[in-house]
């Protein structure tokens, strides 16, 4: 029976497995397992982009540009895809076809690598589901995983379409907001960073010490950079 990417590698869905590491890139079971090119396999259907028509500002996308991609789908499949983003608007995976049309993925993919080729940066992103969310509704939302340990960071970016009168006009010009959220997902648990200070609260157990390291490298906790530097730390500290 035909199913999209259909080769087989070990995933980390076991509970036990999901308490330690969210995405075990270097898991010996998938080293030698062989990639193939998605591009022949991925169901989907063609993207328009009409309801963005209206966009004057902003993006749906995690990063505008495609770029190259390792999906893994929930029956244990790797496939390579050279041209992917992810529409976070949408919570939905475009690819460009074997004929450079982009369409929209309906393949059951739940964690994707993507590879920036111009700086060589690599993007983690995994489905709600894997995370065993308290809220439903975050069963079908990306995360962008920033720390990838025993206390895993990941982000949200929620994108929300703002709308401007146009004067003179009946209709009215949009434009896309993004607004990040951190989660922390330890023990098999997923749970919401409220804010700043709440990081600190949740990381409880190492707080003089990570209160310290903010203040001597002068983070505000402004930026997704600021988070994973602590997490990070907290992190290593736990394992000294």
């Amino acid at each position: 029976m035909y199913r999209a990417f259909s080769i087989a590698v070990v995933l980390l869905l076991a509970t036990s497995a999901r308490a330690q590491r969210v995405i075990d890139v270097n898991n010996a079971d998938g080293a030698g397992a062989t990639d193939y090119s998605a591009s022949s396999a991925v169901n989907g259907q063609m993207y328009t982009g009409l309801k963005f028509v209206r966009v004057t500002a902003g993006t749906p996308f995690f990063k505008e540009q495609f770029m190259k991609a390792v999906l893994f789908d929930d029956g244990g499949g790797r496939y390579r895809c050279n041209a992917v983003r992810i529409n976070l608007l949408d919570n939905e995976i475009n690819f460009l076809g074997a004929d450079g049309k982009e369409m929209i993925s309906s393949s059951p993919v739940r964690r994707i690598i993507l590879t920036d080729s111009t700086n060589g940066e690599t993007y983690y992103f995994i489905w709600g589901w894997e995370l065993t969310p308290p809220d439903k509704s975050l069963e079908k939302v990306w995360f962008q995983v920033l720390v990838n340990d025993e206390t895993t960071l990941c982000r949200q970016i929620k994108k929300k379409i703002h709308e401007t009168p146009s004067y003179g006009t009946a209709t009215a010009e949009q434009d896309i907001m993004s607004i990040d959220a951190y989660w922390l997902h330890r023990n098999g648990k997923l749970t919401a960073v409220k804010n700043w200070d709440d990081l600190l609260d949740q990381l409880q157990d190492q707080k003089a010490m990570l209160t310290q390291y903010i203040h001597d490298h002068h983070l505000k906790g402004k930026s997704a950079d600021d988070f994973t530097q602590v997490v990070t730390v907290y992190n290593h500290a736990k394992k000294s």
